[in-house]
């Protein structure tokens, strides 16, 4: 069970919300502790200090309007010309379909497999090269468009803790639990198998079993078992403003329980319980924890 910031706070935590030391320093100003004070404290020595006087309703509001005037949020609030640009820039590239060329921490195997082709050395880089830009321009993508993501869901749900810059694992703390907001371009391709042609209906239907699906076919050099928020395209080329539309509608009042097995390479399966948001986009609807929208 992941822990509550309601009743449960340590210095790891507030170092994931709080990113760095200027951000605490401010957050300890607008509790009305002295300037000269505050500078006299070590970077630990101010987390220290945040977890000694928690207090969660004091803090929600004050984090919130620090992230406010925060350079992600600012980014946030701009990215949705941000993506349009930057997808643009992919189709004038020529790279083809949005999708990774190798999965992350794959880089060597791909590298192996393409060695392995029947074509020369000059091709064979040329792929190299493709392949290396299109995996950065994906990264840049994503970022810009999980940016924009969050500060929609931060400014729809006046209960959500932010981080206040990017911090791995995650974006942030929903009623007082932390949540790692993912992006996945389908429900998974094992998803469509199973489900056939009625694949986009049974994803509308269970929700929860979209979630059960990205949790067991994640890539183990990413494997993860705490709560996450989910956005599932059902569709390709959702605009930004669809996407705005459908979250403005989002309710974020309840999450899934989710149980899944996942098969680990050195350990075997082993089952998991966990929570999760899901938020289905197709074109011209979106679809939030299996509601239409």
């Amino acid at each position: 069970m992941e822990k509550d910031i309601k009743n449960f706070i340590d210095s790891i935590i507030i170092k994931k919300i709080f990113g760095n030391a200027s951000n605490v320093k401010e957050y300890l100003l607008a509790l009305n502790y002295e300037k000269k004070d505050i500078n006299k404290l070590k970077t630990q020595e101010l987390y220290n200090k945040v977890v000694s006087q928690w207090n969660y309703n004091k803090s929600l509001p004050i984090i919130r309007k620090i992230f406010k005037n925060t350079k992600k949020y600012k980014e946030g609030k701009d990215s949705s010309d941000s993506i349009e640009i930057l997808l643009n820039e992919w189709k004038e590239l020529g790279l083809g379909t949005i999708s990774w060329p190798f999965s992350q921490g794959q880089f060597d195997n791909f590298v192996q497999a393409l060695n392995s082709e029947n074509s020369t050395r000059i091709e064979k880089d040329e792929k190299v090269k493709i392949s290396a830009v299109r995996y950065r321009r994906i990264k840049e993508i994503n970022t810009t468009r999980n940016d924009f993501l969050e500060t929609l869901v931060f400014e729809k749900n006046e209960n959500i803790i932010p981080t206040l810059s990017h911090s791995r694992g995650v974006d942030f703390f929903i009623d007082g639990i932390s949540y790692d907001q993912k992006v996945a371009k389908s429900p998974t391709i094992q998803f469509k198998k199973d489900f056939g042609d009625k694949w986009k209906e049974e994803a509308i239907k269970n929700p929860s079993k979209v979630a059960e699906y990205l949790y067991t076919y994640q890539d183990e050099g990413r494997f993860g078992s705490t709560p996450r928020l989910y956005i599932v395209y059902l569709d390709e080329e959702i605009k930004p403003i669809d996407i705005k539309d459908a979250i403005n509608n989002i309710n974020l009042d309840k999450p899934l329980e989710i149980s899944f097995t996942y098969s680990h390479k050195d350990t075997g399966d082993k089952t998991y319980k966990t929570q999760a948001y899901v938020i289905l986009f197709k074109k011209q609807k979106g679809i939030n924890n299996g509601k239409s929208i």
